[in-house]
């Protein structure tokens, strides 16, 4: 065979093999990079930072709620149905804020429509600097350069992803995007569950300073602070979940209660000096001492999550100046004369 035909040949093949990759990949987009989801089809939901950047980029949406995990068993649909605004959740398991920062920033440019964004901050994601981050999101699919999605386009990881989703897709149940990432349906929740896997931390016989984390808190409401200040026609609605009685009884055996509490009084106080920020505590609601609804101390069920959301749409539970102080000072009172003892014991 000659240089020139077997030059040709091999350049056919390999042309052939892009071309079977490319359409391999135009069935089935694992990272939803070059589509989203339409109305009524399903997919595999499995990788929540890669597949995020695609969702936020390509669906249709006015408003946003994201969160933790705390946030991956809300429906989009109950924000949709309840406030007649195309709705898009936005979740990263064990997410920092700097995350969401970069979530956010892409919903932005790409859907200046955006009016509304609900946030869930809880307390733990508040107290972490931004310096003990393990985890990265995938720049280039959140980036404002089209170019270094080449990265995604030649990565060989990207079509083994594709073709072991579409193999999976004949073995594995799909998932309509309403109930991408919802994790509910394998856990139990139920007070012997919760109580048979809550692990007692000993009592550190120290106390935290009160500022302890006031310096992290403040780090990350700079960047909370900042959306509501780019964005002064857009409403924010963040919210303080109702972390169970548990946490709290653990977080005072580790003398680091008041710190935390502190930290939240902080940060409430400085989101509510805006006049498009609506902050809501349910860190004090009594749901927290009936522990039916969680499967660990912090994670609660469908029914308690659905509360929360009309909670949110309705107004109600929302902090202000003349319910504020009592409101924190109240739960402060009530997790430090809680009777663990009898909880624990029976």
């Amino acid at each position: 065979m000659k240089a020139k035909t077997f030059f040709i040949a091999v350049l056919a093949g390999v042309l052939a093999c892009l071309g079977t990759f490319i359409l391999l990949l135009s069935l089935e987009d694992p990272f939803f990079v070059m589509r989203g989801i339409g109305e009524g089809e399903t997919a595999l939901f499995d990788n929540q930072r890669y597949q995020m950047a695609g969702l936020i980029r390509h669906q249709d949406y006015t408003q946003v709620v994201m969160g933790t995990s705390l946030v991956a068993n809300y429906r989009a649909s109950w924000f949709t149905e309840g406030t007649g605004k195309e709705t898009l959740k936005i979740t990263f398991p064990d997410g920092w804020v700097t995350e969401f920062d970069t979530a956010l920033k892409l919903a932005f440019r790409t859907h200046p429509q955006l009016d509304r964004v609900y946030f869930c901050l809880d307390p733990n994601i508040l107290i972490r600097p931004d310096s003990e981050r393990t985890v990265e999101l995938p720049q280039y699919l959140y980036n404002q350069n089209p170019f270094d999605d080449v990265e995604y386009l030649i990565n060989a990881d990207t079509y083994q992803k594709a073709l072991s989703s579409w193999l999976r897709r004949r073995l594995v149940q799909t998932l309509p995007l309403d109930i991408a990432y919802v994790w509910e349906y394998t856990y139990d929740f139920s007070r012997e569950v919760v109580l048979e896997g809550y692990r007692r931390p000993e009592v550190s016989g120290t106390t935290l300073p009160g500022d302890a984390y006031l310096e992290a808190a403040a780090e990350n409401l700079d960047v909370i602070c900042a959306w509501a200040e780019k964005h002064p026609e857009v409403e924010f609605v963040v919210w303080f979940p109702p972390y169970s009685i548990l946490y709290w009884d653990m977080m005072l055996r580790e003398g680091r209660a008041d710190a935390i509490l502190n930290a939240v009084e902080y940060a409430a106080q400085r989101m509510m000096e805006y006049d498009n920020v609506a902050v809501h505590c349910f860190l004090h609601s009594n749901y927290i001492t009936d522990l039916d609804f969680y499967t660990d101390h912090i994670h609660c069920c469908y029914r308690l999550t659905r509360w929360e959301a009309d909670s949110l749409m309705a107004g109600k539970w929302r902090l202000n100046g003349e319910n504020f102080p009592a409101c924190l000072e109240g739960l402060r009172e009530r997790i430090k004369s809680y009777d663990f003892e009898a909880l624990l014991a029976s």
